[in-house]
């Protein structure tokens, strides 16, 4: 920006030196005219003291303006490095904002991949267990229908048992990353819009300090203005994208919970379906009459768990559109209000 010094003007408007010089013209008219005899008088002496007081004047009105041009230039360099300063800072801070959140992510999916891994070993080790009791129970049955009925009940138990809790541990391991995910993500905002808001709010003093140090008051004041702005548009954006963080983890952790009712619903029905099954063993036609309507059940239920699914899908995704757009109004609505104000400050 080139910042125009200001003139130094006496009382007539005129500059120092200019004045003088007339001021000289002057005095040597009065001389020649009214009081030739005071020049003869005088000599070369008189010639010499306005000579002297031409120069002292001129050295007077060069040395105010090398002050004035020296002080703009002491404020334009403490501008730059005020700026640099606040850039090289909001960098340092994002920076450290986004390893942070890597950090968090990759620690979140490291945590979510154990438990499941955990949920899935526990469910292979019941099933494990559940199938060598049936075995053991079949061995000293000796036959009896009766008694190995009792044992397939208590295998199928079991087994849904287990199933149950492997669905219950994945979903509580989805829903944790889930929220770890979201949390993360709103600590890198928080992070790098409280920065950014930072580092305007440093800019525009540095402006405002810059104009009132040259003497320029009305972009001192517009300066304040536009920088206030900017300031008010980082942290309603900061807003805004909070909101959405928020309604996506609602969104995350309700599908997730969504899933596994559905799928508990699901075992549930199957394991019910099998103790009907199991009462049936014994009688041939009545144990395929029995598997026929297993599988039926089945069927039915994994159609109800599929519906369910894609609901809890569909849900999750409206959710998404419905977040993504609030936030998108949010923010254009602050960017207008930003350049709204800076508009204002305009005449």
């Amino acid at each position: 920006m080139n910042i125009r010094k200001p003139k130094i003007k006496t009382r007539l408007g005129l500059k120092p030196i200019a004045g003088i010089a007339i001021l000289v013209m002057l005095i040597g008219a009065t001389s020649h005219f009214a009081i030739p005899a005071m020049a003869q008088v005088s000599g070369n002496g008189s010639s010499n003291s306005v000579n002297t007081n031409t120069n002292a004047s001129a050295n007077a009105g060069a040395t105010v303006n090398n002050s004035v041009k020296s002080n703009n230039q002491g404020a334009r360099q403490i501008l730059k490095e005020t700026l640099q300063d606040d850039q090289l800072t909001f960098n340092q801070a994002a920076h450290l904002a986004d390893q942070t959140y890597n950090q968090a992510i990759q620690t979140a999916q490291l945590t979510h991949k154990q438990a499941i891994q955990d949920a899935q070993t526990a469910y292979r080790d019941a099933m494990q267990q559940a199938r060598s009791a049936f075995q053991d129970a079949v061995k000293s049955a000796h036959g009896n229908a009766t008694a190995i009925i009792a044992a397939m009940k208590v295998r199928d138990q079991a087994f849904i048992t287990a199933w149950t809790t492997q669905i219950n541990a994945t979903a509580s391991a989805n829903v944790a990353q889930d929220q770890a995910f979201m949390t993360a993500l709103s600590n890198q905002r928080n992070a790098y819009y409280q920065a950014l808001a930072t580092r305007d709010s440093s800019d525009g003093t540095a402006w405002v300090t810059f104009y009132n140090a040259i003497g320029n008051a009305t972009l001192a004041t517009r300066a304040q203005t536009i920088w206030g702005a900017h300031v008010t548009d980082d942290n309603a954006i900061l807003a805004a994208r909070q909101t959405r963080i928020t309604a996506m983890e609602n969104a995350d952790v309700t599908r997730d919970n969504a899933v596994g009712s559905s799928q508990t619903a699901y075992a549930t029905a199957v394991g019910s379906a099998a103790q009907t099954r199991d009462d049936a063993y014994g009688n041939p036609k009545a144990w395929n009459i029995a598997l026929a309507a297993y599988e039926t059940t089945v069927g039915n239920a994994q159609v109800t768990l599929d519906n369910a699914i894609a609901s809890a899908e569909s849900a999750h995704a409206t959710a998404s559109g419905n977040a993504d757009a609030t936030r998108d109004q949010a923010i254009a609505a602050a960017n207008a209000a930003m350049y709204t104000t800076i508009a204002g400050t305009y005449p």
